[in-house]
């Protein structure tokens, strides 16, 4: 099967969409298919594969994209014009795709020029929420009426988690795969940090959405108590110097910013760490940086937006807090920092959890949703035809 795999985002700038593009794409070939990714060009950003998991995968760069920043986040805004339309339509018409994936369909413009441009069958996964903040509603709206426009062009609809059920839509839930060999009990830990404190580790974009400045805040908090703690900061964004300015002004010990964190370096990070904390805001659809950290065996403690809650179920939901509540995260974070039993309880609850969302394990439904597509496609145009 020939397949092709749309990300609207810059693929070498670390996230879950990426990743799992990414991670997907590589178990699809390993079973015998022709995957290509198409993804856009960032202005401005360095066209290196630091993220990519596989140098032998078929990665296309078409059409251009920007950063910007709106409600708290950043994301981009990727389109084809002029030559890069062309270039486009070329490859989708030329290439003779089986089947052609879009991620986060309603992301401007490249994923709809892609569908509208494509003789494949088509299939999209819904990754994103709309934010709990005053926009929400509005984007919901918007979201509504792009649906309507759209659904009626795909042959299949993925959404990643049952939280976008919430955006009137009908599809297979199939949460997004990652890679999760990767993360195993064998990955050495960086030198460094000794076992003498319980290390609590962040990992994401720093900008306010994502919570790190809450952490940050909760961590002062068991610093206080004089617990034995140790805060490792991942990740760059426009919150970083923020961060550091409110952790050598308030005089916070043990933190340490690890700036941009490379996806093949992570598996130590999560190997470094006791505990795993991730207090995003709002506007997650699921939570692989969660699965990663539990595949490693760490114990998880996250903020209750709609997306982790649907990752961090049963007894895991304990660990769930209030989103933007730094007493509740210090409490929870506590529990876990003085009691040893429970993170290592905890931990092994994760791997197992974590099985469930390796791409290995998930690329057969995948292929099953497309063969369904393809089927879907003929008749279409059968009754077409008839027509």
């Amino acid at each position: 099967m020939k397949i092709a795999q749309l990300c609207p985002y810059d693929i070498d700038r670390p996230g879950g969409v990426q990743k799992h593009i990414l991670d997907l794409s590589c178990s699809l070939a390993a079973l015998g298919h022709d995957v290509t990714v198409i993804a856009p060009r960032i202005s401005g950003a360095q066209q290196t594969n630091p993220a990519r998991p596989d140098n032998s995968l078929s990665i296309m760069q078409v059409g251009y994209g920007r950063l910007v920043s709106f409600n708290k986040t950043a994301f981009e805004i990727s389109v084809a014009a002029g030559e890069e339309y062309n270039r486009l339509k070329t490859l989708l018409r030329s290439a003779a795709f089986d089947i052609l994936h879009l991620h986060t369909p309603l992301n401007p413009f490249l994923p709809l020029q892609a569908l509208f441009l494509s003789k494949a069958a088509s299939v999209a996964t819904f990754h994103a929420v709309p934010p709990g903040t005053a926009s929400g509603p509005v984007q919901r709206l918007l979201y509504g009426v792009l649906n309507r426009c759209i659904i009626a062009k795909l042959d299949g609809v993925v959404l990643a988690s049952a939280v976008q059920k919430d955006l009137h839509l009908a599809g297979s839930v199939i949460p997004p795969c990652v890679n999760l060999r990767r993360f195993h009990d064998n990955v050495r830990s960086l030198d460094g940090y000794p076992g003498d404190r319980v290390n609590i580790l962040f990992v994401g974009r720093l900008e306010p959405r994502k919570g790190a400045m809450i952490l940050l805040k909760a961590y002062q908090e068991l610093c206080r108590q004089q617990l034995p703690v140790r805060l490792l900061i991942a990740g760059d964004g426009p919150e970083r110097q923020m961060l550091e300015w409110t952790a050598a002004n308030d005089k916070i010990p043990n933190v340490t910013f690890f700036g941009r964190v490379e996806d093949i370096d992570l598996p130590q990070l999560y190997a470094t760490c006791d505990l795993f904390c991730a207090p995003s805001l709002y506007g997650e659809g699921f939570g692989i940086v969660l699965v990663e950290a539990m595949a490693s065996g760490k114990p998880v403690v996250a903020a209750a937006n709609v997306g982790y809650r649907t990752v961090l179920q049963g007894e895991a939901a304990r660990f769930l807090v209030e989103p933007g509540n730094v007493e509740d995260l210090s409490k929870k974070l506590e529990l876990l920092v003085t009691q040893p039993a429970l993170r290592k309880s905890h931990g092994d609850w994760g791997r197992r959890e974590a099985t469930r969302y390796d791409s290995d394990s998930l690329a057969p439904a995948f292929l099953s949703l497309y063969e369904q597509a393809i089927l879907s496609k003929h008749l279409k145009t059968a009754d077409q035809i008839k027509c």
